[in-house]
């Protein structure tokens, strides 16, 4: 058994819990692991030690199998109630997504923020990160916002309730995020939205890529031989005709880099004029360029990590 400082162990704990409490998430035990704020590789048995030490000593609670701090004994109803609305959301980017599979270079699309980590309310659009193939970043926007927008699928200015928003796109040569953390900050929202991710069209497993391409996480977070399986009828997978119409799509754009070129240019000009403003601010919350299209103008990161700092200095 690894002989680690059980303080240390008992305080990244609390510090998980009262992330998650943020979100009114209570936590299993299992995921406490998982999710836990500390770096090391901890052992089972050291693990539910400590959590144990804390369940004496009434710094936390348990109950139904959730781990929560003792104030929030509310939010196991909250998340319970939670599940059947993730899983209509998740119906509906699986539906979605399938229509994007044929879009040539794209290499895989993940449920990712509010509901990958099973906090959405019923309002909620659905957001994905995408990822393209290098120097085709701009055609696999152009496609999967046209396809999105016709089959009715995509956030619009007027309706964001169980639609998909594409806001965040990156190349496969560009998997590590570490440059998009916040500046003089612990950026454990961007940790954990890592974590969380949920690869619903994976088929080349980048999934285990993005978790070898960060290994910053590692400073925070045991990610080593970190995985996701997704439950089977979630999981979105080619067909030979899927695969067929793609190549032959990438065929054709290969050899069309002015074409190319034309998808880019026409598409900048809009994205400016919505989000220009953002862009040239000297933060990360919208950032565009042929690596990197992230659009977060409404950027939260500042403001959870201020409350988790605030919530660890009144549990610690």
């Amino acid at each position: 058994m690894n002989n680690y400082n059980n303080t240390q162990i008992q305080e990244a704990i609390l510090k998980t819990l009262a992330y998650f409490d943020i979100f009114s998430y209570p936590l299993t035990n299992e995921e406490l692991k998982r999710l836990l704020w500390f770096p090391n590789n901890l052992s089972n048995e050291n693990f539910l030690v400590n959590l144990q030490i804390l369940l004496n000593n009434k710094q936390i609670v348990c109950e139904r199998s959730f781990y929560f701090l003792k104030s929030s004994k509310e939010n196991i109803t909250s998340r319970q109630t939670r599940v059947k609305l993730v899983e209509q959301k998740m119906s509906i980017a699986k539906r979605a997504v399938e229509k994007l599979r044929k879009v040539p270079f794209l290499r895989a699309v993940f449920v990712c923020n509010t509901v990958a980590s099973g906090i959405p309310n019923i309002d909620s659009d659905i957001d994905v990160f995408v990822i393209a193939r290098q120097n085709y970043i701009w055609l696999v926007r152009f496609f999967s916002t046209i396809i999105l927008k016709f089959f009715r699928l995509r956030t619009s200015k007027t309706n964001h309730k169980n639609r998909v928003c594409l806001s965040f796109y990156t190349t496969d040569n560009n998997l590590n995020l570490e440059k998009l953390k916040m500046k003089n900050k612990t950026d454990i929202y961007l940790v954990y939205w890592l974590l969380q991710l949920v690869p619903i069209y994976d088929p080349e497993n980048l999934y285990t890529s993005i978790m070898r391409a960060n290994k910053w996480l590692g400073e925070f977070v045991n990610v080593k031989d970190y995985n996701y399986d997704l439950v089977d009828y979630l999981k979105i997978k080619n067909n030979k005709n899927d695969l067929k119409i793609k190549n032959i799509l990438e065929k054709f754009f290969v050899e069309k880099k002015i074409l190319v070129n034309f998808l880019k240019k026409v598409q900048i000009p809009k994205i400016r004029k919505n989000y220009g403003l953002y862009a040239d601010m000297s933060d990360t919350r919208v950032v565009i360029s042929d690596d990197f299209l992230k659009f977060h103008e409404n950027d939260r990161r500042k403001e959870y990590c201020e409350k988790w700092v605030k919530s660890c200095e009144n549990v610690l």
